[in-house]
């Protein structure tokens, strides 16, 4: 933290294969894990057999968040029994 207890904000870049963090003129890769939690899956969700990060990477781009999908059939469910 610096001065007043304000922290640096943290910016996020994302590109065909991979997500990367910035911080201090640093770049860093988000591992598979961080990506997992992200989206709301348990740890190690990707680490399958013989599986690579690039994959993982892949499988967690072409996923939903488990929350914002949670929300979506809830919103249905709803709908549905209005509809009734």
């Amino acid at each position: 933290m610096n001065q007043g207890n304000v922290s640096a904000t943290i910016n996020t870049f994302t590109d065909a294969t991979a997500q990367f963090l910035q911080q201090q003129m640093q770049v860093r890769r988000l591992t598979p894990r961080e990506c997992e939690r992200l989206q709301g899956f348990p740890d190690d969700y990707t680490n399958i057999p013989g599986a690579s990060d690039t994959t993982r990477y892949k499988a967690l781009g072409n996923s939903m968040a488990v929350n914002v999908m949670q929300a979506i059939g809830q919103r249905i469910q709803m709908v549905s029994e209005i509809a009734k």
